[in-house]
């Protein structure tokens, strides 16, 4: 899929030679073209070192202008930091320029605590 532009693509936005390099492909049967890379932003909640909110803010400005447009994140990845930093670091970028993924379940850094399926905990974590 390679040269063709995903529905995510905003001219203006995107630097277009970046994203016509992407490799991009088919989501199952969604019909979603997605690019072969995707940001995974554990990092943005400090889990492997301690990151600034303008580190925050480039790193996923940078990877959306070059084309990715899958970004994956969890509340689990710096208790709650990496969805907070996310949200900084994506206003103002239109919002149909990234798919969001996100996961449910695993909170808190206390074992006894840590996992929470019911539907109650992840209607609150989506609100969150």
């Amino acid at each position: 899929m390679q040269g063709e532009l995903p529905a995510t693509y905003v001219e203006g936005f995107h630097n277009l030679e970046s994203v016509r390099k992407m490799p991009y492909r088919k989501l199952g049967e969604t019909g979603l073209l997605v690019s072969s890379l995707g940001f995974g932003a554990s990092a943005l909640g400090g889990v492997f070192h301690d990151i600034t909110e303008d580190e925050c803010i480039r790193v996923v400005r940078t990877a959306l202008v070059a084309g990715v447009n899958i970004i994956d994140t969890a509340p689990w990845y710096g208790n709650g930091k990496s969805e907070e930093m996310l949200g900084k670091a994506l206003s103002g970028i239109p919002r149909q320029a990234y798919y969001l993924f996100t996961k449910v379940g695993r909170y808190e850094p206390d074992v006894e605590r840590m996992f929470d399926f019911t539907a109650d905990r992840v209607t609150r974590s989506v609100e969150e």
